[in-house]
């Protein structure tokens, strides 16, 4: 079980250095290629570590609040604070000219139509995963997981005929009928993962991923699942799952690796602060250095722009590890038992 949990923790790791770098400055192609398959990798890997719980439907509600809607709610109010009085004069954000009522009400909508996500971008990940895992629990409560593949199959068509529609619902409910099909499909499989021998899994691993390439440069539209955009259904399931089992075959070689284990285990800090923290590092290399940000998107830029945004969550990972609650956990337990002990001895040797 504890490889297990590595692998999926190293998968978080450097699937969330993809969302970062995905943001950056970068090449249109490449961005396309990211956004083929890192979201949908996130609800799988979200769906691998669900475990059947014979709790009440409100106990669960409860508990994925607290895991997720509380950091949801405090960092989208320090993002919306930290927008309102600085990103939004930057030349390169689009801030100016949007209502600062937008994105207020967008806290509490959580979708991207009219600059409701434009304080952060990235944290509708949040109440997204909150809707999926509530519908998956009610089915699995239900069902008692039968039928999987067929609810799979139903809320796949259902979620695509919604991508059809010019409106949205809150907190992405539409979106959260295509991550749905990933996260089930996350706890389905979640065991058939094994390791390849190197001489293999560079190979593979290749070949899979210039297939995304090849298959999304097929889709009509890049791939925008915050925004319910997948273009066509086949082309969209078929570079995402194998963009997935490259990513996932790949990351069976490295799952000891401690810094993205490190990164893994704290990725939802990372999730909710890099864009602010983006947006900031920009701005450094725009007024401070000059750079002019619409040429700045080749490669080793995007990689300047990650490591560099990157690097600067870490202060604020120890931060809020102090103050777990912030991030929707519990506090951390002191294990004093032995001390009690040793205070009951000295008592009775008395």
């Amino acid at each position: 079980m504890e490889q297990r949990l590595n692998w999926i923790d190293v998968a978080k790791g450097l699937g969330i250095l993809l969302v970062v770098m995905s943001h950056a400055p970068m090449n249109p192609e490449l961005k396309a290629f990211l956004f083929a398959f890192h979201m949908p990798l996130f609800f799988y890997l979200s769906g691998a570590v669900f475990r059947p719980k014979s709790i009440s439907t409100w106990s669960f509600i409860k508990k994925k609040a607290r895991s997720l809607l509380l950091p949801y709610f405090f960092f989208s109010a320090l993002s919306y604070v930290f927008w309102y009085f600085i990103v939004r004069h930057f030349s390169f954000s689009p801030g100016e000219g949007v209502n600062p009522v937008d994105p207020l009400s967008g806290i509490l909508i959580s979708t991207p139509e009219n600059y409701g996500l434009t304080y952060n971008p990235a944290i509708w990940f949040l109440t997204c995963l909150f809707v999926v895992e509530l519908v998956f629990f009610l089915y699995h409560k239900v069902s008692k997981g039968q039928g999987l593949w067929f609810f799979i199959l139903f809320i796949g068509v259902a979620g695509y005929a919604t991508t059809f529609l010019e409106y949205a619902l809150p907190w992405n409910g539409f979106v959260a009928l295509t991550a749905l099909v990933f996260y089930g499909l996350g706890y389905k499989t979640k065991q058939i993962w094994s390791s390849l021998s190197w001489r293999m899994t560079i190979p593979v691993v290749t070949v899979l991923f210039l297939l995304v390439y090849t298959v999304q440069s097929l889709n009509a539209e890049r791939i925008d699942m915050r925004a319910n955009i997948i273009g066509d259904g086949f082309y969209f399931y078929l570079a995402a799952l194998i963009g997935i089992t490259a990513f996932l075959l790949f990351v069976q070689k490295i799952d000891h690796s401690r810094s993205l284990l490190f990164l893994g285990k704290n990725s939802i800090v990372i999730l909710v602060l890099h864009m602010p923290i983006l947006n900031v590092v920009r701005a450094v290399f725009h007024y401070g250095l000059g750079i002019d940000l619409s040429v700045a998107n080749t490669l080793p830029w995007t990689i300047l722009f990650t490591a560099t945004t990157v690097l600067l969550t870490i202060p604020f990972i120890f931060l809020f590890n102090r103050f777990p609650w912030f991030l929707g956990k519990p506090p951390k337990q002191t294990n004093d038992a032995p001390q009690k002990a040793f205070h009951l001895q000295k008592k009775a040797a008395l």
